[in-house]
């Protein structure tokens, strides 16, 4: 598990999001220093996959990333998306 790990499936999870908001998401992401940062980004993502698909797509897509940070965060931040 590294960073770059978690920053490549952040990146994934808004692969097809083509707004403005998206772009400036990647880049938000590529300049994150530690899987925190990148943590507090996912509300970002949601609401950006949100937009272009809907919010269960969202949902999915993000509660999927808890497994990347695992190991990374405190449990009780690992918190799914209902």
């Amino acid at each position: 598990k590294d960073l770059a790990a978690i920053r490549h499936q952040l990146q994934h999870s808004i692969a097809d999001c083509t707004s403005e908001s998206a772009q400036r998401l990647r880049e938000r992401i590529d300049q994150a220093h530690t899987p925190q940062e990148l943590w507090m980004l996912r509300n970002d993502a949601f609401q950006i996959i949100s937009q272009q698909h809907n919010q269960s797509i969202a949902a999915e897509r993000i509660n999927a990333l808890i497994q990347s940070f695992d190991g990374w965060l405190e449990p009780k931040q690992l918190v799914r998306i209902k």
